[in-house]
């Protein structure tokens, strides 16, 4: 999976440096807008380039962030070219930053895939009111995230039990205190499961444990 995100990088950029070269050498030079005919092509470019950024960054990643306030930058039926040379920039950066390892690595982009494959099934129990089945679900998915961020970030994780886990990620700044208290909530509900306590908790509340181990893939993994 690794070759596919680096040769769909590799064909962004080569495909967005013909699309800026090409405004480059029009009549007037760098022109206002994209010509009307190529708008198409050029929209094309710009939104692959955008979901291919969600992909290998994080969430609220500089290069995330800067290509979506650029794509919504525009408001009509014509494309700014200044947007068009902007994000090529951007994309030529993340490039670089990826061929050095500092972005997103491939491992967690497919286990963020695989956990959210599992809370989908969690979420259609839920939405059965099959409590246990949602519970159990969604507590694997719970435990096995806490696991994966403490191994991004290198903590060891190694004959650590939930809570005491999650006790390290706080003290490394990895989480806030806050978030820490609202996850070993969830941890509660995830122990009452695994312990077949179910009078413990209601539907309610597993309905947050999804909601809230969803949250956690999304932001650090």
């Amino acid at each position: 999976m690794k070759e596919d995100f680096e040769q769909r990088i590799s064909e962004l950029v080569l495909e967005g440096k013909t699309l800026v070269d090409t405004l480059r050498k029009s009549r007037s030079g760098f022109e206002y807008y994209v010509p009307n005919a190529r708008t198409v092509e050029y929209q094309k470019w710009l939104g692959s380039t955008v979901n291919l950024l969600k992909l290998i960054d994080q969430p609220y990643g500089i290069f995330v962030t800067e290509s979506t306030r650029l794509f919504n930058e525009n408001t009509t039926s014509s494309i700014m070219s200044h947007v068009v040379q902007k994000m090529y920039g951007i994309l030529t950066s993340a490039q670089d930053e990826w061929q050095r390892g500092f972005l997103r690595k491939v491992e967690f982009i497919v286990i963020a895939d695989a956990y959210d494959d599992f809370l989908d099934h969690a979420s259609i129990y839920h939405k059965g009111n099959k409590k246990i089945e949602s519970a159990v679900l969604a507590s694997t998915v719970l435990e096995d995230t806490i696991k994966k961020i403490a191994q991004k970030h290198n903590v060891d994780s190694k004959g650590k039990s939930l809570e005491p886990l999650i006790d390290e990620l706080v003290k490394e700044g990895i989480i806030t205190q806050v978030k820490g208290k609202r996850i070993k909530g969830f941890a509660g509900v995830r122990n009452h499961a695994l312990h077949a306590e179910w009078d413990e908790f209601d539907i309610k509340d597993v309905g947050q444990l999804i909601s809230g181990v969803r949250e956690l893939i999304e932001n650090f993994l």
